[in-house]
């Protein structure tokens, strides 16, 4: 993994299990896994895919990951978004630009760098990703991990064939979450959130 941006990635709290009648309770970690925003068509780009950037539409997208997340700035400014989703912790990516460039505004916001990860690459399959989401669990706070269409329907496949509940049907859309809610490292339910309207 390597890291993007200024200053060095901060610890992150570990999940603490809650104490019960029959002992520790297993605390819910949510995980954010963001589609990279509209991007460049393959065919109307002529250099290296992994640099294909965003369009316009695609920056805007980006920047309205800004409506969806607490980032603790600007806290006199009302937010757009009732139930803005929790400050990241954890920024990672694909190493791709398209990816890249869609939690950058996000990165700035919340003063993160970007970590990128190859279970994140376009092509990968969905059980390094779970693998992946497992330590992440385990480790707490709010990652949000931005990847690519394909990777995503194959979790989804995959979750749905595991019997995962899924709060409604899911789209992927470019800009859009899936939210990944795991117990104990097992992804139990999965929210999808399509992206705003830019």
């Amino acid at each position: 993994m390597t890291k993007q941006g200024s200053g060095p990635a901060k610890a992150r709290p570990r999940a603490q299990a809650k104490s019960g009648p029959e002992g520790p309770v297993p605390v819910p970690v949510q995980i954010y896994v963001v589609r990279h925003a509209n991007a460049v068509a393959r065919d109307a780009w002529s250099g290296p895919d992994a640099r294909r950037p965003l369009t316009d539409r695609g920056l805007k997208q980006a920047r309205a990951l800004l409506n969806r997340f607490d980032t603790g700035a600007d806290r006199a400014r009302p937010r757009k978004q009732a139930g803005a989703l929790p400050k990241p912790t954890l920024l990672m990516s694909s190493g791709a630009e398209r990816c890249l460039a869609t939690l950058q505004p996000l990165a700035q916001a919340c003063g993160l760098p970007i970590v990128t990860a190859e279970f994140l690459s376009e092509g990968s399959d969905a059980d390094s990703f779970l693998v992946q989401v497992k330590e992440l669990a385990a480790a707490g706070g709010v990652p949000v991990l931005c990847t690519h269409g394909d990777v995503i329907w194959s979790l989804v496949d995959v979750l749905a064939a595991a019997g995962t509940r899924f709060a409604g049907p899911v789209e992927a859309k470019k800009g859009s979450i899936l939210i990944l809610e795991t117990v104990s490292g097992s992804v139990e339910s999965a929210d999808y959130i399509p992206p705003d309207k830019v």
